[in-house]
């Protein structure tokens, strides 16, 4: 398995200590994650950047199906807390299991595909031993149950306001943060389960395999009303 871990840092943003435990973390995530996933020809890329989760500290995403940016905001408090190990897990995780849908070549660009692709990868952070992360399960049962409804005559939509759907809008009850994700975990929590495979298995599964369940009824979203 070849991953090559880069640290960008030309400016000097990060203090010395925090590069060296942050990397040293990384290493060690992703040696756990080799017991279920392995990706060769795979760059990290560890970089300052103050857009990040707020409660966390730092974030991800996967640039394509060779490289991962992992972002950390130095002024953030949160990047000292302890749960910053299982942080770094479930974010290294979360993007892998992006760069291995991406290279199975099921991954498209709808509503209903970013919910089944979020969810998988959230559910691959568990699978991988990090705890549910709070985007996961960041909706109650009511707001849960209205997303899905809205959600449902827009699964094969590709002009959705993905902004919206992912990462809610400023004062406006209408689009929660991260009503996406949750609606992507419920999902896709549900579907693995009656499936009874594990995350990662279902990398390379089609969207629409999980949206079409959900669809004809054969699917009970965990958290929502009725």
């Amino acid at each position: 398995m070849t991953i090559e871990f880069h640290l960008l840092d030309a400016m000097d943003e990060i203090p010395a200590l925090l590069k060296h435990d942050v990397m040293c973390e990384l290493e060690a995530a992703n040696e756990q994650i080799a017991h279920y996933l392995q990706l060769d020809r795979l760059d990290v890329v560890v970089a300052a950047e103050a857009w990040v989760l707020r409660e966390w500290g730092l974030s991800g995403y996967a640039n394509g199906p060779g490289r991962i940016t992992i972002t950390l905001d130095p002024a953030s408090p949160r990047l000292h807390d302890p749960e910053r190990c299982d942080r770094i897990l479930a974010t290294l995780a979360h993007e892998m299991l992006h760069v291995a849908r991406l290279r199975s070549g099921v991954e498209a660009y709808t509503l209903g595909a970013r919910l089944v692709s979020e969810g998988l990868a959230q559910c691959f952070e568990e699978q991988v031993g990090a705890p549910t992360p709070f985007y996961a399960v960041a909706l109650d049962g009511e707001t849960l149950e209205r997303m899905a409804q809205r959600a449902r005559p827009l699964l094969s939509a590709t002009d959705y306001p993905h902004d919206n759907w992912m990462f809610g809008r400023k004062d406006d009850p209408e689009w929660p943060r991260h009503a996406g994700y949750s609606l992507g975990y419920a999902l896709v929590s549900a579907w693995l389960k009656a499936k009874a495979l594990p995350a990662v298995d279902a990398a390379g599964v089609p969207a629409t395999d999980v949206t079409d369940d959900w669809l004809a009824g054969r699917l009970s979203l965990p958290g929502a009303c009725g």
